[in-house]
């Protein structure tokens, strides 16, 4: 596993105008966070370990996002990075290192990510029948929630049913007649092109309020 020392080096000069960071990784990288730790401390920065971010869960953000100036992730891909950045409001830099690169999230991405959800919730507010999606791989099986989700939209006068798959793919839910989607596995499932709109959990609240 390649280290991730000489990246996050690198993102120290877009951490320069911070005093505390919040410290977020993947398992791949978890156990390297104490050189991590290290580097930016040695940069005169406090650290608050935010931990390992889960699958596609971004709940160790917010448990310090009141201790913190900034988020350095620590890992490849944008998705928990952007998803961060959405969610928090807070400067997101991120260190990967597979491609030895270092930069931060930008207004742009989050502007893009703002107006796909928006459309979302446009094409959804009308929806009469919605198929709440319950993923059964391990860290994303919650039919708990789901329940939930059904009741809402069921005392919001909706019609809802539950589809419980181990992969949810727009191919696989197809056949079902539904007017929109609500996910309660991975929130990566609303990136892939579906027929109806998918909503996260979150993004209901748009539409039954509250």
């Amino acid at each position: 596993m390649r280290s991730p020392r000489k990246v996050v080096k690198k993102s120290l000069r877009l951490l320069r105008e911070y005093k505390s960071v919040g410290l977020l990784t993947t398992a791949q990288h978890l156990n390297q966070m104490d050189d991590v730790k290290k580097i930016l401390e040695k940069a005169g920065l406090r650290v608050v370990d935010g931990g390992q971010i889960l699958g596609c869960d971004i709940k160790a953000a917010k448990k310090s996002i009141d201790e913190v100036d900034v988020y350095l992730y620590v890992g490849s891909g944008r998705f928990h990075p952007l998803s961060v950045a959405y969610i928090t409001r807070k400067p997101v830099v991120v260190a990967n290192p597979l491609s030895d690169f270092a930069d931060t999230i930008n207004q742009e991405e989050i502007d893009g990510l703002k107006n796909a959800r928006k459309a979302r919730i446009m094409l959804a507010y009308e929806a009469n029948v919605f198929g709440v999606l319950v993923s059964t791989k391990e860290g994303q099986f919650s039919p708990q929630e789901a329940f939930k989700v059904k009741k809402r939209l069921e005392n919001a006068g909706r019609r809802a049913f539950i589809f419980t798959g181990s992969e949810i793919t727009p191919d696989n839910v197809l056949p079902f007649k539904v007017d929109a989607w609500v996910n309660t596995a991975c929130p990566r499932i609303v990136e892939d092109f579906f027929d109806k709109p998918v909503l996260n959990e979150g993004e209901l609240d748009m539409i039954l309020g509250g």
